[in-house]
């Protein structure tokens, strides 16, 4: 049996979940240059902006578990890397579902609004980690930004990619489709456990398969930029 609460564990899981996300920026940055030419690739910023920041949020778990002091610094980095994050995927989710629709642009403010309101939320409640019982401590405000932008934006994304995958299967082929497809399945596991669900499940911590969702995003993500090289070579 694998211990998870054993420190050498949970270093090779937030390991493997931010390096995972770092490997997807850096791949979106890498072809995107290569894909230019299709406009609705130019929204994968957002996706890229969302692979850096929650990458290094994960990161910076590494010093939170390992007990590193002051605690409350690595705690607020934390939750700011998140939200924004979060913020960042949902804003990829909406500009793809608005593209070419010019009713549906104001939803384009909306990823801004709500993470000013996160924002708002913790100042107007006295974010405060040294104590449990005044304020909002630090996993309360965790499970509100994942309830809410996590939640949403990797819903949003999912549904995205799923509408993507039927209408690159009607002018690119099968193959196409299904790389969009799988990247939506990977965010719509993504809302359920990085989302809905915090706790284990038969007995393995969330952040386990947040860490295994987050490596097939990322092969997901990277077979469609592929695709498009290939298709642009040929």
């Amino acid at each position: 049996m694998v211990d998870w609460n054993d420190n050498t564990v949970k270093l090779a899981v937030y390991l493997i979940y931010g390096t995972s996300f770092l490997i997807m920026f850096a791949a979106l940055i890498l072809w995107k240059k290569r894909v230019s030419h299709i406009e609705i690739m130019d929204d994968f910023k957002y996706l890229a902006a969302f692979g850096l920041l929650h990458g290094l949020a994960e990161y910076s778990d590494i010093p939170r578990f390992l007990a590193w002091q002051p605690s409350w610094i690595f705690d607020l980095v934390k939750l700011l890397l998140v939200s924004s994050s979060f913020a960042a995927l949902l804003a990829f989710g909406l500009n793809i579902i608005s593209a070419g629709i010019e009713e549906r642009r104001w939803l384009r403010g909306i990823p801004y609004g709500a993470f000013l309101m996160y924002i708002w939320l913790l100042v107007f409640t006295g974010l405060d980690f040294t104590n449990q019982d005044t304020g909002i401590n630090y996993k309360a405000a965790d499970l509100a930004q994942r309830y809410s932008l996590g939640l949403i934006g990797a819903a949003v994304t999912s549904y995205a990619f799923f509408d993507l995958s039927g209408k690159m299967k009607a002018i690119a082929g099968e193959i196409a489709g299904k790389k969009f497809m799988f990247a939506g399945i990977g965010f719509a596991l993504y809302a359920i456990f990085g989302g809905i669900n915090v706790n284990p499940v038969f007995g393995v911590p969330a952040v386990v398969y947040r860490s295994g969702i987050a490596v097939l995003i990322t092969i997901a993500v990277i077979g469609i930029f592929r695709l498009f090289e290939v298709k642009q070579s040929k």
